[in-house]
């Protein structure tokens, strides 16, 4: 039936009206950090990430469309730099940013163009801001409004927290299980009608963050009526300091 998944805009969510929301964006945030995700004390003592992001893109038929494993050396304190090097065929990428400014190679040569520069930039932080969840949503810059409590597709109830930020027309929801607090999925509408469902699939259990460790992107088109796996993420934390 046309328009179908617009039913699934949020994850085939049917809303628990009856349920009046006991807690603040803020409060179930936090109580996730505490209960869930090691401590925001844990969080905020971190000066060194060093991890692997392999990344599998699909075609809407689900065959594979490319792989691509990243490394990425990161300085959350006392400033965030970052470098990532991965290989694209036979071609090595670089990007490597200072705390200030941002820089791409290939092969060793640097590339100038502005634009190549700035989607290279903004690939680092999202990189960041995608893995450093929940603690991410304590920016000051984050507008949170709690929603509801929902039910998932997989059955199980989360506290809504719908995350906005100026000067973007990108909209976020984050979904908190009842029971335990754990960040199970979130939800990105990128237009009226283009989202992306990205469920939390594993969180791996050696640093006590429980950061992710596998997550799957699908891609929902209610215009077209369409959902379907856009890509996998599989992290591996080599160390944490």
């Amino acid at each position: 039936m046309k328009n179908s998944y617009f039913l699934l805009l949020c994850f085939t969510i049917s809303f628990l009206y009856a349920c009046e929301p006991k807690l603040t964006a803020i409060e179930v945030i936090e109580k996730s950090l505490e209960e869930a995700h090691g401590g925001k004390a844990a969080w905020e003592t971190v000066k060194t990430l060093t991890y692997e992001k392999t990344t599998t893109f699909y075609e809407p038929s689900g065959n594979v469309e490319k792989t691509i494993t990243q490394k990425f050396q990161n300085t959350l304190q006392p400033e965030f730099t970052s470098k990532v090097i991965w290989m694209e065929g036979t071609v090595e990428k670089r990007i490597v940013f200072d705390g200030t400014e941002t820089f791409v190679f290939e092969n060793g040569y640097q590339i100038t163009d502005d634009d190549i520069v700035e989607a290279a930039e903004k690939e680092m932080m999202a990189a960041q801001y995608v893995l450093w969840q929940p603690y991410k949503l304590l920016d000051t810059e984050a507008s949170l409004t709690y929603e509801r409590i929902v039910q998932l597709e997989d059955k199980t109830n989360a506290h809504a927290i719908k995350v906005t930020y100026p000067n973007s027309d990108t909209i976020w929801w984050y979904y908190f299980d009842v029971n335990t607090f754990l960040l199970k999925e979130n939800l990105i509408q990128h237009s009226e009608t283009t989202y992306s469902q990205i469920v939390n699939i594993k969180q791996e259990q050696n640093t006590g963050l429980q950061l992710h460790q596998h997550r799957k992107s699908l891609k929902i088109d209610i215009e077209k009526d369409e959902k379907y796996l856009r890509a996998e993420y599989h992290y591996n934390i080599l160390e944490l300091k």
